[in-house]
């Protein structure tokens, strides 16, 4: 099978793969169907777009048709004016329940985070969920030696000293990001993909907070990778405290306005 296959029978010739495709493999042919570039395997990067916006499932993407991806339900669309208080009433979190989350439900916001965008489709993140209390109190531990000659982090060291977790507020889990180092902006494909998880983690009722200490401590400290058995060739370049919230919110506190310019 060619790598991007066109059913002619279905085929409408309107031009939405064509105008669609950002690697620019479509070009429309003398008769209006779609005409597939030779090298489309070697320059394809796999986004699916030319499948996802067919109105007649005429196109098939490296084996995959059209009938085998999950159609768009439309009854589950938000309104903006929901999905603006789903945003702003996210919390950072920290104060956890004991009780860690299921890892059905970790999974489940994985497997919605790996559709966050990465460059030309990379998707290059992997995925650490700390679970053991005692290698969640190591890296709180390993964080603290990294920073202890910071002198803006002595008030967390200094709790840490004195039997108080302010590095990952005694979360029962710990969500960590890593990927090969450089890349294709790795840093920005992490973080996204850390947003969509903790929005997904939002609609479950789950709680996260950015663990900053512990990502900047592990940009330091090799110990920490090790720790976490990730490769040489792999940085970590996110977290996130993970677990249910303690405490609900009620309301929306307010942030001040950024400055904006329209140029």
């Amino acid at each position: 099978m060619a790598h991007i296959d066109i059913d002619l029978s279905l085929c409408n010739k309107d031009g939405l793969c064509i105008s669609e495709c950002p690697a620019f493999l479509l070009t429309r042919g003398a008769d209006k169907f779609p005409v597939v570039a030779a090298d489309a395997a070697e320059r394809c990067i796999l986004c699916g777009h030319c499948v996802a916006v067919c109105p007649t499932g005429a196109l098939s993407l490296a084996g995959k048709h059209a009938q085998d991806l999950i159609p768009l339900d439309e009854t589950l669309n938000i309104s903006p004016e929901a999905a603006e208080q789903f945003l702003r009433s996210r919390r950072s979190v920290r104060r956890f329940r004991d009780k860690p989350v299921e890892r059905e439900l970790v999974r489940r916001c994985i497997d919605t985070a790996r559709y966050a965008p990465s460059g030309v489709n990379t998707q290059p993140v992997n995925w650490i969920v700390v679970e053991d209390p005692d290698l969640m109190v190591l890296l709180v531990d390993l964080t603290a030696k990294s920073l202890r000659r910071l002198p803006y982090f002595m008030p967390y060291l200094t709790a840490w000293d004195q039997g108080t977790d302010l590095i990952l507020r005694g979360a029962p889990q710990l969500v960590v990001a890593h990927a090969p180092k450089g890349g294709m902006d790795n840093t920005s494909n992490c973080v996204i993909a850390l947003c969509h998880f903790e929005m997904a983690a939002h609609a479950l009722g789950l709680g996260t907070c950015w663990a900053g200490l512990f990502t900047h401590a592990a940009g330091r400290r090799k110990s920490i990778a090790s720790a976490l058995c990730i490769p040489e060739s792999h940085k970590i370049y996110g977290a996130l405290m993970l677990g249910r919230p303690k405490y609900g919110f009620k309301r929306l506190p307010e942030r001040k306005r950024p400055p904006v310019r329209f140029l």
